[in-house]
């Protein structure tokens, strides 16, 4: 019986006087892990961005970078924090957030196009065809706004054979005028609003997003795209902008809002954008970098045996067949460097055909050199041409 307590009492012992040194040993194993190669994808947590430096976090005040300069800063420590065991010919693709502001209005033009206007601006009819003439227009009127001004304008627009008239939104930003979405009575009515304006900006943000699934329905829009609009409200004339020289009367203003698309359906904008960034290992630190990796396909392999029929007839026709670059030397199918560079070449401008200067690539293909395996080669594009780093 007292065996068996001793026992008990010296398991217990272990288990709460033990639990520092197994910390220790863990951030040994960490410190001292065997360095591996590896490709990750790691999104940024909110901890990651505001837990203390001690605690493995960044640091910041908010769970967002301002800018992407501050993201290739800051992002290669935390990776070597989170995987310490990755080290050269590493990459990580990360996934942040960034602080993307977009601007409201500060102050509020109403202001509805009239004859004369188009007269002024040598128009033959009462009306506008382009989006360039309603910049035309406020540049001529409004010559020296101030910053966020909005104008909430009225026009007629002639397009596919009829004149319609429309109120949208031009906001003020940096010396120039942005286009806000404007939405017609007919729409205000079709959301069962029986006059043109919300009744509140809550309501805005909540009926605007299927305005905008139906109003761009024919719009290829793609996930990470921002739109922004302008809605009114029925609120106190506070700034008279009715001209009737009264500020407590009732009169409809119009309001900035941003929505932001995800591939499915439009929310609010939160000035914060989803980013990513590629980082590579150089054996010592992360580092920002735009090296893809890329494993040549089947259809990579007939494009080269097709490409050089007439310039390598036996390699082309080998690969082609087989499926492999035939790497001996003494072979009379022998692909050189050169040659695969050649092959490179072809490749990556059929299927990158837009790749900017300076994009790297990590190409992975089947050699045969007397047993079949992998090869990689690393190429730049530098002047227009892919070359090898």
């Amino acid at each position: 019986m007292k065996k068996i307590i001793y026992s008990m009492t010296l398991i217990l012992a272990v288990t709460f006087v033990g639990c520092e040194p197994l910390d220790e040993l863990y951030e040994d194993i960490d410190a001292n892990a065997v360095p591996i190669s590896g490709d990750i994808e790691y999104t940024l947590t909110e901890d990651d961005y505001t837990d203390d430096e001690d605690d493995g976090g960044l640091g910041l005040r908010f769970p967002n970078f301002s800018s992407e300069d501050q993201a290739k800063e800051l992002i290669p420590g935390l990776l070597s924090d989170r995987f310490p065991a990755l080290k050269d010919n590493s990459s990580a693709l990360v996934t942040y957030d960034l602080f993307f502001p977009k601007r409201d209005e500060r102050s509020l033009i109403v202001y509805e196009v009239t004859d004369q206007d188009y007269d002024d601006l040598g128009h033959r009819f009462s009306n506008f065809d382009s989006q360039s003439e309603m910049i035309e227009l406020l540049e001529l009127r409004f010559p020296n706004p101030e910053d966020r001004t909005l104008v909430s304008l009225t026009y007629d627009y002639f397009a596919v054979g009829q004149t319609d008239t429309f109120n949208d939104g031009y906001l003020y930003i940096e010396g120039e005028w942005q286009k806000m979405m404007g939405f017609t009575d007919d729409e205000y009515r079709a959301l069962g609003f029986r006059f043109p304006n919300f009744s509140s900006e809550d309501e805005a943000v909540e009926k605007i997003p299927a305005l905008l699934k139906e109003k761009l329905k024919f719009v290829d829009n793609a996930a990470g795209d921002i739109v922004g609009t302008m809605y009114k409200l029925f609120v106190t004339d506070v700034d008279d902008v009715d001209g009737d020289g009264r500020t407590d009367d009732r009169t409809t203003y119009s309001y900035v809002k941003y929505f932001i698309y995800d591939g499915a359906v439009w929310s609010e904008y939160n000035n914060v954008i989803s980013q990513q960034l590629q980082f590579g290992h150089d054996g010592t630190t992360w580092i920002p970098d735009n090296t893809i990796k890329y494993t040549l396909t089947g259809d990579d392999i007939a494009l080269i045996s097709s490409e050089f029929a007439s310039i390598y007839e036996g390699p082309a026709d080998n690969v082609g067949f087989f499926g492999s670059f035939d790497r001996r030397s003494s072979s009379s199918n022998y692909w050189t460097d050169a040659m695969l560079l050649e092959a490179f070449n072809v490749v990556l401008d059929t299927r990158d055909p837009n790749a900017e200067e300076g994009q790297k690539y990590i190409l992975t293909y089947v050699v045969f050199t007397g047993s079949t395996g992998n090869e990689s080669k690393a190429v730049i594009k530098k002047g227009g041409v892919w070359v090898y780093q």
